[in-house]
């Protein structure tokens, strides 16, 4: 793994060493998009046939059924060790405590006689897709199953590739029983979202499709944008490190690379204003990374950077907008205001981003590759549905039919203004046309 020390002579340095930009996450998802544009049609036309030959081709092994029977989601819930198990109730309850404070309400509003407002429903059946290859991450199934039972969402139904031999990680199976989903289907990849889009013999199809995935998983979420509902498009995890002198360089470099293991292309970059600190830093990074049981398979070097002074660190993460932002400075909160852009911050020395991602309780399913700037957090906003409505009745001072006639003649919308004008009397199509003529 490189690590690349160097000062910060301008922001746009940044751009040019940072390869998570606009342009590469255009052409890498247009490359994948490509890819998955064959799955999508077949599991639509196709159904569980299309499901079968994906999962023998893509996760060696062949399935003649996909949903997980009831009894060994209980089965591996109660063959887990008792501290997985506490793990998974601890974490659950803080994650819950802080999405209970995200519920929203509808709302009305009284204008004399008339009543208008905003319905605020939850949704009645989303995917969570849970990934999986070489790790299991329960910590996902709460992180995106919990949010949508707060919102008070019905049927929840998860998605998660099988290993080889067919079989699904029982860490996640144990923390699915836990929060009382039933519905967990061995499927993965773009194949999966396309099933939870249309449905097929065996699966229901769902309105919305939350959860992260690899670049197969996100282009077939976008490719299905618009015909099914997402949360976001997630790309490889993002860390970016604010110190000063009074952090700590060895718990710095434990942060820095404990994003490092998430992805080859995962960012971990550093800005301090401190040279000794940087240099402590990157000693303990290459003695970590000498010692680590497991070799990083790295193709996106850690970043260094020394900055003139603390300001210079804000603008930079600003203009990143990073997945992640860890603060470890004197008096971190006097600059939480001024971080404008970043999808969860992280304060103080004890704050490091994996207690975020275990459960302290804000979700860890987060906007990447720099969509921080426009996106924000899973949240349980993202389960309702929004829908306003309007009871007029006069005497309401606001109901200006004729008012509202007019700007309908202005965007020369003749019926509009007919179906307004007929409210007050103006029925006579034939007055109304003379009248459109003379204007």
């Amino acid at each position: 793994m490189r690590i690349v020390l160097k000062p910060l002579n301008n922001l746009e340095d940044i751009a040019q060493d940072l390869v998570g930009n606009r342009r590469k996450l255009y052409e890498t998802l247009k490359e994948a998009e490509s890819v998955v544009e064959d799955i999508i049609e077949n599991v639509k036309d196709r159904g569980d046939a299309a499901l079968r030959e994906y999962t023998e081709r893509f996760d060696g092994c062949r399935l003649t059924t996909f949903r997980v029977p009831p009894e060994d989601l209980e089965r591996a819930f109660r063959e887990a060790p008792e501290e997985l198990k506490a793990a998974i109730a601890f974490a659950a309850r803080n994650i819950r405590a802080f999405h209970e404070a995200q519920k929203m309400t509808s709302f009305f509003l009284e204008r004399q006689s008339s009543i208008l407002g905003e319905l605020v429903r939850p949704l009645r059946r989303v995917a969570c897709y849970i990934p999986g290859g070489r790790f299991a991450y329960p910590s996902s199934c709460l992180m995106t199953v919990i949010p949508a039972q707060t919102a008070g969402v019905q049927e929840i139904a998860l998605f998660t590739p099988p290993r080889n031999d067919g079989s699904v990680h029982r860490e996640v199976l144990a923390a699915a029983f836990f929060l009382g989903v039933q519905e967990v289907y061995r499927v993965g990849g773009a194949q999966a979202i396309a099933a939870a889009c249309f449905g097929t013999e065996s699966i229901p199809p769902v309105e919305k499709i939350v959860g992260p995935g690899n670049i197969y998983v996100t282009a077939a979420k976008k490719r299905l944008q618009g015909v099914v509902g997402i949360d976001s498009l997630a790309g490889p995890s993002e860390v970016a490190i604010i110190a000063d002198h009074s952090a700590p360089p060895e718990w710095v470099a434990l942060d820095l690379l404990a994003q490092a293991e998430h992805d080859p292309l995962a960012t971990g970059v550093l800005f301090s204003p401190s040279e000794a600190l940087l240099l402590e830093v990157k000693k303990h990074l290459e003695r970590e990374i000498a010692n680590a049981p497991s070799p990083f398979g790295r193709t996106q070097p850690l970043f260094l950077y020394q900055v003139e002074d603390l300001e210079v660190a804000l603008a930079a993460v600003n203009l990143l907008a990073p997945e992640h932002v860890e603060v470890m400075t004197e008096d971190p909160l006097t600059l939480l205001p001024r971080l404008q852009k970043g999808g969860a911050i992280f304060l103080g020395p004890y704050a490091p981003v994996a207690l975020g991602d275990y459960g302290y309780g804000p979700n860890h399913v987060l906007p990447t590759w720099g969509a921080a700037a426009f996106s924000s957090p899973l949240s349980v906003r993202d389960f309702y549905t929004f829908s306003s409505f309007v009871f007029p009745s006069p005497p309401d001072p606001t109901l200006e039919y004729e008012t509202y006639a007019h700007l309908a003649r202005k965007e020369g919308l003749f019926f509009h203004r007919r179906s307004l004008l007929a409210r007050v009397g103006k029925k006579l199509l034939t007055d109304i046309e003379r009248e459109w003529e003379r204007t």
